[in-house]
C-alpha cells in the first residue's frame, strides 16, 4: 500500500494549479471522488495529523459536508514522539536557525518604526496602521518563510518519517526540513496526476 501524508495546502493553495477544481470545495469534492475506491480497496492511504486536520477544518467551516467527505478518505494519525530516534544535529541546526531568524525579524521590525519617526513626526492613526502592516509582513517573511515554523509542520514530517510515507506539500520551508529529516516528498501537482490515474 502506498501512503501519503497530506499538508493543508494541497486543498487550499489555489495559486498552484492541481486541476482538481476552481475553488477549494471543488478540489475536495473531486479528490474524494478520485481516491474513495482506492482507499477502500487499500491500494493507498492518505494521512494527516490532528493539528493539520483541525487546520483543514478551519478552511471549510461553511461547508461541513465537504470536510466530512474528506475525512472519510483521510486517516488522522499522530506520530509517536517517544519512539522516533533522530540525529541531534537536526535540532542543533533548528535551534541555530531559530536564533538567526528571530534576530533578522527584530532588525526588519525596526525599519518601519525608524521611517515613521523620520518622515512623519505627527502621525495619523491611518499612517501608523500602514507602517504596522508593513512591519508585520516583513517580519513574517524574515522569520517564517522557508522555515519549519509550527508544530503542525513538524508533526507532518515526523508522521511521514515514522510511516515511511510520502509527504505532499508546496510549503518550501516544510519541504526543506522534510529533506533534512530524510522524508520522501511529492508536489501537490504530481499527487493530483497520480490520483487521476488510480
Amino acid at each position: 500500500m502506498i501512503t501519503y501524508v497530506i499538508d493543508t495546502n494541497f486543498f487550499v493553495n489555489l495559486q498552484r494549479s492541481i486541476n482538481l477544481g476552481k475553488n477549494k470545495e471543488e478540489v475536495v469534492e473531486n479528490f474524494v471522488k478520485l481516491v474513495r475506491a482506492s482507499v477502500k480497496e487499500e491500494k493507498c492511504e492518505f494521512l494527516t495529523t490532528p493539528e493539520a486536520a483541525k487546520e483543514i477544518r478551519s478552511f471549510f467551516e461553511t461547508h461541513p459536508s465537504a470536510i466530512d467527505d474528506l475525512m472519510g478518505v483521510i486517516t488522522i494519525a499522530s506520530p509517536s514522539l517517544t519512539n522516533i530516534h533522530l540525529d541531534a544535529t537536526l535540532f542543533y541546526e533548528l535551534v541555530r536557525e531559530i536564533g538567526v531568524r528571530l534576530y533578522k525579524g527584530l532588525r526588519v521590525a525596526e525599519e518601519p518604526i525608524k521611517e515613521i519617526v523620520s518622515k512623519h513626526p505627527d502621525n495619523s492613526p491611518e499612517t501608523a496602521q500602514t507602517y504596522i502592516g508593513s512591519l508585520r509582513e516583513k517580519y513574517r517573511r524574515a522569520t517564517r518563510e522557508g522555515f519549519l515554523d509550527s508544530t503542525t509542520d513538524l508533526g507532518l514530517i515526523l508522521l511521514a518519517r515514522e510511516r515511511d510515507a510520502t509527504l505532499v506539500t508546496s510549503d518550501n520551508g516544510l519541504l526543506e526540513w522534510a529533506r533534512k529529516f530524510g522524508c520522501k516528498e511529492m508536489t501537490p501537482e504530481l499527487l493530483s496526476q497520480k490520483v487521476k490515474s488510480l
